[in-house]
């Protein structure tokens, strides 16, 4: 599959699953305060408190008001893309942001098609921000906070091995039919793509407890996984923490396979369910809107990185 093809298919997901409208995003010049993404943040810190049998309804309803995310204000009215110190950054109110932990975001010039959708998620924002409908800036801010450090990427490299010995894409069941037909529509292209791409022995297995890869492949995809650049990496992470997949994740951000096609995969199990109990209103299709939006992004930040 071209890039072409495959960036039009990411943007066509990623504008799907953040309910992009009226983007009025503009090129800005001129060097202002940076935005800290920390003042954004989803989450405060407090303390755990410890509620008894006895609290009251009200009791329990204050302590989760005390812990929820605080409520934020669309502040900007114009958002930019700009070019500073041969990278681009995006720009609110000509002012460019930064990541949490204080650093300024800044994107390759050829992402230059990356720089700009992160520029439409903020643009996107109406009224009051939504940090779910920020899936890039989430993955460009991770990839610079997190895995530009050493001991991180070991880590987080380490944990994704561990989704390789347990991969959802290798377990295939033996009935009923429906997960069995959906199970070789998605899951054995990806194990074929793996052994050929790769020249590695793919076990799979139905017998979840006995489901683990050799030492050999296991070798060869860390092998492969280190070489990926922080972007690349915080995207692939994202992917395998999604789908619940390594290689899942692996033929997204190889870009072997499409955003929608990572969804379908990664949900198996449950289209066979809705095809014979049906569709559970107001969860089945907020969910896969979810990981299709979640999958986008990483496929999107892949691109190039």
């Amino acid at each position: 599959m071209s890039a072409r093809l495959l960036r039009h298919r990411c943007l066509g997901v990623l504008i799907a699953g953040a309910s992009v409208h009226g983007c009025g995003i503009a090129r800005t010049g001129g060097a202002m305060p940076a935005i800290l993404l920390r003042n954004l943040s989803t989450t405060r810190s407090s303390p755990t408190q410890n509620v008894s049998s006895s609290s009251s309804n009200a009791a329990a309803a204050a302590a989760l008001e005390q812990n929820k995310a605080p409520t934020i204000r669309r502040f900007w009215r114009n958002v930019g893309v700009e070019e500073r110190d041969g990278a681009l950054a995006v720009a609110l109110d000509g002012r460019p942001i930064k990541t949490p932990d204080g650093q300024q975001i800044r994107i390759a010039t050829a992402q230059s098609t990356l720089a700009w959708l992160v520029a439409g998620e903020w643009e996107a924002q109406r009224e009051f921000l939504g940090s779910h409908s920020l899936p890039l800036t989430s993955l460009v801010c991770r990839a610079i906070d997190g895995l530009a450090d050493q001991q991180v990427r070991s880590d987080v490299i380490d944990k994704l091995i561990k989704y390789f010995h347990t991969d959802s894409a290798c377990l295939h069941e033996q009935f009923p039919q429906s997960l069995v037909d959906l199970q070789h529509k998605h899951y054995v292209p990806i194990v074929e793509w793996a052994r050929n791409a790769y020249g590695i022995d793919v076990a799979v297995t139905d017998n979840l407890f006995a489901l683990r890869q050799s030492a050999q492949a296991a070798d060869e995809m860390r092998r492969v996984v280190s070489g990926f650049g922080a972007l690349k990496l915080a995207a692939f992470e994202k992917a395998v923490m999604t789908a619940k997949s390594f290689l899942i994740g692996l033929a997204l951000v190889e870009q072997r396979i499409t955003a929608e096609q990572a969804a379908a995969a990664a949900q198996v199990e449950t289209l066979a369910q809705t095809q014979l109990w049906g569709e559970l209103e107001n969860a089945h299709d907020i969910d896969n809107a979810a990981i299709r939006q979640i999958l986008g992004a990483s496929a999107c930040a892949s691109i190039g990185a």
